[in-house]
């Protein structure tokens, strides 16, 4: 599960103020079983507790630099988008799989990593980078690369 601290949500209008989001990951639902509800509970607290005191800290500075400027990157549409840049990059580094592992595995630093497989697929380094350095690996399996169409041809 993954808890994400916002100060502010689109779920409330765009509200500036701390919030939290719960997810699984992108396009998935959060399943859990009841005897973790406590634990559950009791995170959530330590989190919102977090959350609160970094928006007493840095929140109306966060709300005047981030909130109120457009694209808001909390906007729903803005992340759909992310989400499906990332799920396109997924894509083309599991299309491209066997040159992608043999330019990591040839290079002589990441730098070199990154720019080779950057070029390979056409994408910026900076977001080869981002995806390459936290790949998960079973988004490659045949369940993982079905879903993973059927999200983006139904954009």
């Amino acid at each position: 599960m993954v808890v994400d601290g916002w100060f502010a949500s689109h779920a409330d209008s765009g509200t500036p103020g701390p919030h939290l989001r719960l997810r699984a990951s992108d396009f998935e639902e959060l399943v859990i079983r009841t005897d973790q509800v406590p634990e559950l509970c009791s995170l959530l607290r330590s989190v919102a507790a977090r959350v609160e005191e970094q928006w007493e800290r840095d929140g109306e500075r966060y709300a005047d630099e981030v909130v109120r400027r457009s694209p808001d990157p909390q906007d729903p549409g803005v992340e759909r988008a992310a989400a499906l840049e990332r799920l396109r990059l997924v894509a083309s580094v599991a299309e491209h799989a066997d040159e992608v592992v043999a330019l990591i595995q040839d290079a002589e630093s990441t730098d070199e990593a990154v720019d080779a497989v950057a070029a390979l697929l056409g994408a910026d380094p900076a977001r080869v980078l981002a995806a390459l350095a936290r790949f998960n690996l079973l988004a490659l399996t045949r369940p993982a690369t079905a879903r993973r169409w059927q999200v983006l041809d139904g954009e």
